[in-house]
């Protein structure tokens, strides 16, 4: 079952970037980090700087991403401060074109749906979670700004991701 969902994740990046017409842009995860704040721990189609995550290679683990510096502040669109508060939450964006990244040419239309879920809920627990609360927000970024039909797609795909309990299980956030 496995390999089948790795195929369908390689099909999909491929589908995002042969389909000029496809309306969603990029699917990213930012999540609260002890150290850093929010930062952008995946994104496919793969950062134009991470070019290690191909079509061939998909990133299979969350880290640390850099941003273009078009994009610096995403982090903190995704995942506002006072997230915190909420069992979830929507925040609503528009990021600049990134020149030299075919995803990104034009400005793109974000939605980011972010939980929050108790470290002691986890069954696998990776290093990074430190604190006793794991904030992440996953973000959808689209061409045209289509947030109704993306927002219920988004609180789906963000709670079976969360209600999984195991972070490292990338293979839902291929669908959207």
């Amino acid at each position: 079952m496995t390999e089948n969902v790795t195929n369908d994740a390689e099909r999909h990046i491929t589908t995002l970037n042969q389909q000029e017409n496809q309306q969603i842009a990029a699917v990213l995860v930012v999540g609260f980090h002890h150290a850093f704040g929010p930062i952008v721990e995946f994104c496919i189609p793969p950062l134009p700087q991470h070019e290690h995550h191909s079509e061939d290679q998909p990133q299979k683990t969350l880290e640390k991403l850099e941003l273009p510096e078009e994009w610096s502040f995403l982090p903190f669109l995704a995942l506002p401060d006072g997230a915190h508060q909420k069992d979830e939450d929507f925040a609503y964006f528009h990021l600049p074109p990134v020149p030299g990244w075919s995803v990104a040419e034009t400005t793109l239309f974000g939605i980011s749906c972010n939980r929050q879920i108790p470290a002691s809920d986890l069954e696998v627990k990776t290093p990074d979670i430190t604190r006793s609360i794991v904030q992440k927000a996953v973000v959808v970024l689209a061409k045209q700004p289509i947030f109704g039909p993306l927002r219920q797609k988004l609180a789906v795909i963000t709670a079976g991701w969360f209600n999984q309990r195991n972070f490292t299980k990338l293979d839902m956030l291929y669908v959207l």
